[in-house]
C-alpha cells in the first residue's frame, strides 16, 4: 500500500500522542490510570513559518484532553531540546545527532520519537538567487551557506552532500556556515549576504 505524504503526516501525529501520554503518565498498574496524563498542559518552542507534528496532532484532536501552550519561537533543534533539559518547556526537537550529543555530555533526555526525514512530497534542498554562479558542490568552496544554526541538522546535511560530491575535509572546511533563521531569508538573500541557503 502506498503511504502518501498526509498518510505519514497523521501516523506521526499519532505516535506524538501516543508518546506524549506515554511520557506523562504515571506509573500505575491499573488501567484507568493509564490513560490519565500527568499533565494537561504541555509547554513547547514553535518555529516561525513551520506547522510542527504537535501542532497537527493537537489542531485534529488527538492530543485531547493535552493542550499544547506556546513558548515562543526556535530556530535551533539543539536550543530546542536544551530548553527542555532546564525545564523552559516540556519537551523539544532536534535531529539524532543533537540528542546523541545531549546523552553523551550526560543530560538527562529521551528520545521518544524520531520526526527527520523525507519523502516524494517533503524534501529540501540547497538554493541560489536566479543569475548564481554557483552550480556544483565544489562551487560552494570559500562560500557562505545559511543554515537555521551552525551545527544542527542542517550543517550536517550540507556537509554530507559536500563529502558525497567528493570535497576533501580541507575543501568543506573552507565552507562558511552562517546563522540564517527561516523568517530572514528574503533580506539575506536580496542583499547577497549568503551565496547559498538550505531550504526544507
Amino acid at each position: 500500500m502506498k503511504q502518501t505524504a498526509r498518510d505519514l503526516r497523521h501516523r506521526v501525529a499519532r505516535l506524538f500522542y501516543l508518546s506524549a501520554l506515554a511520557a506523562g503518565v504515571a506509573a500505575s498498574a491499573s488501567p484507568a490510570l493509564a490513560q490519565t496524563p500527568e499533565k494537561l498542559e504541555l509547554r513547547y518552542q514553535g518555529w516561525a513559518s513551520k506547522v510542527l507534528y504537535p501542532e497537527l496532532a493537537e489542531d485534529l484532536g488527538y492530543l485531547a484532553p493535552i493542550k499544547l501552550k506556546w513558548a515562543g519561537n526556535t530556530i535551533s533543534g539543539p536550543q530546542d531540546i536544551q530548553a527542555a533539559v532546564t525545564g523552559d518547556v516540556d519537551f523539544g526537537g532536534a535531529f539524532n545527532g543533537s540528542i546523541v550529543k545531549l546523552v553523551a555530555a550526560h543530560a538527562p533526555v529521551k528520545a521518544v520519537i524520531s520526526y527527520v526525514g523525507t519523502d516524494k512530497e517533503t524534501n529540501g534542498g540547497l538554493f541560489v538567487l536566479q543569475g548564481s554562479p554557483i552550480h556544483s558542490a565544489r562551487d560552494l568552496i570559500g562560500r557562505k551557506v545559511g543554515v537555521n544554526a551552525p551545527g544542527a541538522y542542517e550543517q550536517y546535511l550540507v556537509t554530507a552532500y559536500l563529502e558525497k560530491a567528493g570535497l576533501s575535509k580541507e575543501e568543506i572546511q573552507k565552507v562558511v556556515f552562517v546563522a540564517a533563521p527561516w523568517n530572514f531569508l528574503g533580506l539575506n538573500s536580496s542583499s547577497r549576504r549568503l551565496d547559498r541557503r538550505r531550504l526544507s
